[in-house]
């Protein structure tokens, strides 16, 4: 089920933990997951922007 999903996720931040708990909490694997640098503003980039027009990074599990 989890296999044709990614979660995008940010280094350090809360919000992107409490999904990944949850989703091992629940047994989903398989899932793609997508590290992205703050620093480097990739949260920002048009591929969250198309998810998330605000551009934050909490996490998010999308077909890709």
């Amino acid at each position: 089920m989890a296999e044709n999903m990614t979660l995008l996720w940010g280094s350090g931040s809360p919000p992107c933990w409490r999904v990944m708990i949850a989703l091992e909490e629940k047994n989903l694997q398989g899932y793609n997951n997508k590290l992205l640098s703050f620093e480097k503003m990739e949260h920002k980039s048009q591929e969250v922007l198309d998810i998330n027009a605000r551009g934050q990074v909490w996490s998010s599990l999308n077909p890709l």
